[in-house]
């Protein structure tokens, strides 16, 4: 949160009006970040659009090089093409360019920051360039992992992520909502996104004429909490699916402890100010009933019939919040220290 005193800063949003990028204001906005001037830039098919920023109207303009001059933060929320080229300008801009889109994620010179409850998020300096934060989906395991490997050994683990249409932006919600309009009235519905049907169904990967390959998401999830997590506790395996929900991601996670544990100790592990435990006898939270919410949501424990030491449980967590609130941490962790 704003320290009394804090200067105020001059700060950008690229893909403004994109789900991340809107997620990123209200943020900003809630958060009372100290903005003396608060710049967004869209795409072509979005410039002009009004919005509002702490009471006043704000208008989206064109991104080129000359946009970025004496800026002192930029959020990119847009597209990874756009941040590809446009990030490298913070270097010589003076500006920290903070990357929601994953542009960078094989790049380990690019620090990446991980908000969490032991304050392990990376050391940054000021104007040293660019930031990574991780996908949604490494942000809500990475956290989970950490916190059961404070106090046991976890030996195993493996996770299923049921990845929402809002991962893929504004089209891919709109994509599964006429899908879903559309199949109602017996017509079939658009496939631009997604190439193959999602409403109504699970898809372990997308169409050959999908724009974004689910296993190229898996990739960069997979790379981050390598990162993240290598020598510090265990990598787990898993995969990505393609849900037909429009917000919030799923996980069913599968851990083996170095011991035959009781389901309340387990559950005790987890509970921290960034995790919200629903103890075994009450009903599992849902992706509608996280949406909006700021922690990640843990329900459903219980022991595997055929592994006395292993766990299944169920955590939601909504994707773009958590995106949001992990970027806009590690901009308050440079200039608000």
């Amino acid at each position: 949160m704003t320290q009394p005193n804090a200067t105020k800063l001059k700060v950008a949003i690229v893909g403004a009006s994109t789900l991340k990028g809107r997620e990123v204001k209200t943020v900003l906005n809630e958060r009372k970040f100290p903005v003396s001037k608060m710049v967004l830039m869209d795409s072509d098919e979005d410039l002009g659009r009004v919005s509002e920023f702490d009471g006043e109207p704000v208008f989206s303009f064109t991104i080129n090089e000359s946009s970025f001059e004496f800026l002192d933060l930029v959020f990119f929320a847009g597209d990874p093409n756009t941040t590809q080229t446009y990030a490298p300008l913070a270097r010589q801009s003076r500006f920290v360019s903070i990357d929601l889109t994953h542009a960078f994620s094989k790049d380990r010179q690019i620090h990446m920051y991980l908000e969490d409850q032991m304050g392990t998020g990376l050391p940054i300096q000021p104007h040293q360039g660019m930031i990574c934060s991780p996908h949604p989906a490494v942000i809500s395991i990475a956290i989970i992992l950490k916190r059961l490997s404070l106090q046991r050994e976890v030996r195993n683990c493996v996770i299923s992520i049921f990845e929402p249409a809002s991962e893929r932006g504004n089209t891919g919600v709109e994509e599964l909502e006429q899908q879903t309009l559309n199949i109602f009235s017996f017509h079939k519905g658009p496939q631009m996104v997604f190439d193959r049907q999602l409403a109504f169904n699970l898809l372990s990967r997308l169409g050959d004429e999908a724009r974004e390959k689910l296993i190229d998401v898996e990739e960069i999830i997979s790379s981050q909490l390598r990162a993240l997590l290598e020598g510090t506790c265990v990598l787990p395996a898993l995969t990505l699916i393609q849900a037909p929900i429009f917000h919030s991601h799923s996980f069913s996670i599968f851990v083996e402890m170095d011991h035959a544990a009781e389901v309340a100790e387990v559950e005790s592990l987890l509970g921290s100010d960034h995790l919200t435990v629903i103890q075994s006898a009450d009903e599992p939270p849902s992706p509608v009933q996280v949406a909006g919410t700021d922690t990640i949501q843990i329900g459903g424990m219980k022991r595997d019939f055929l592994n006395p030491k292993g766990f299944w449980f169920w955590a939601v967590s909504d994707n773009l919040r958590l995106s949001a609130l992990n970027a806009v941490a590690a901009a308050e962790s440079i200039f608000l220290r």
